[in-house]
C-alpha cells in the first residue's frame, strides 16, 4: 500500500496550478483519470495512479537539470518507500513522444499512463493544448507559409527549432493513434484522430479561401 498519495496529490495541484504550457494541473488530473480507466482489475491502480500524478516530474520542458533530485526529494517528503524510487523513475523516463526519438521499452504501468498522456495530445483537448504551448513557449505563429519546411532530424530539432503550430500534427499528433497499446486506448484514439484530421482539412481549406500560400503543407496520412 502507497501512504499519504492524498497529500502528494495536493501538492502536485498546488505545484502546478499556474503553469501555462498546457502541462498543468488539469493535464495532469485527465491523464490520471484516464490512466486509471485505461487498466485493468489486476493492474495495479495505486501504483498507476502515483506514476501519473508524477509523471512530469522529469519532463525536460517543464523542470530543471537537477528534476532527478528534486523528484528523489517530493518522495522522501511524502514517505513514498524508498524501494519504489528506481522503478518509478525508470518509469517517468519512459513516459511521453519525446518527438519520436530515443523510444524505450516499458512495463505495464509505464504504457497505461503514456497512452493516458498521448490521448490528452489527441482530439480537441490536444489541438487547444497545441496552440497554447506554442503561443506561450514557443512565441511561434499557427502557420507562417516561410517556416512549412522546416525539418526535425533528432531530438534537439524537436526542442528548439521554431515552427508553425500547425507542423505539430504532423510532427506528432497525426502519429500517436498508432503508438497506443491499451485495447480501451486505442478506441478513444481513433476517434480523437480523426476530430484532429477533420480539423487540419477545415484549417488548411480556410487559410486558402483566406488567400494564404498553403502549397507546402503536410500530407494527412
Amino acid at each position: 500500500m502507497i501512504n499519504n498519495i492524498e497529500q502528494l496529490e495536493q501538492y502536485i495541484k498546488t505545484k502546478y496550478q499556474n503553469e501555462a504550457s498546457g502541462h498543468d494541473w488539469f493535464h495532469i488530473y485527465r491523464v490520471t483519470y484516464l490512466a486509471l480507466n485505461l487498466a485493468q482489475p489486476q493492474d495495479d491502480c495505486e501504483y498507476i495512479k502515483l506514476l501519473a500524478l508524477l509523471h512530469e516530474e522529469l519532463d525536460d520542458k517543464l523542470n530543471p537539470d537537477d528534476a532527478l533530485q528534486q523528484l528523489k526529494n517530493i518522495l522522501a517528503d511524502h514517505h513514498i518507500e524508498p524501494t519504489l524510487y528506481s522503478r518509478l523513475i525508470k518509469d517517468i523516463q519512459s513516459i511521453g513522444y519525446k518527438g519520436g526519438f530515443h523510444q524505450v521499452d516499458r512495463t505495464r504501468a509505464a504504457m497505461i499512463v503514456s497512452d493516458a498522456d498521448l490521448l490528452d495530445a489527441m482530439g480537441a483537448i490536444g489541438i487547444a493544448r497545441t496552440f497554447q504551448y506554442n503561443g506561450q513557449v514557443k512565441h511561434a505563429p499557427f502557420y507562417d507559409p516561410a517556416l512549412a519546411k522546416v525539418e526535425l532530424n533528432n531530438y534537439a530539432d524537436y526542442r528548439q527549432k521554431k515552427r508553425n503550430a500547425i507542423a505539430h500534427f504532423d510532427e506528432k499528433l497525426l502519429k500517436l493513434k498508432d503508438l497506443i497499446v491499451t485495447d480501451k486506448g486505442q478506441k478513444l484514439a481513433n476517434k480523437r484522430h480523426q476530430r484532429m484530421v477533420q480539423f487540419v482539412e477545415d484549417f488548411f481549406s480556410e487559410l486558402a479561401e483566406s488567400g494564404v500560400d498553403i502549397s507546402d503543407r503536410f500530407l494527412i496520412e
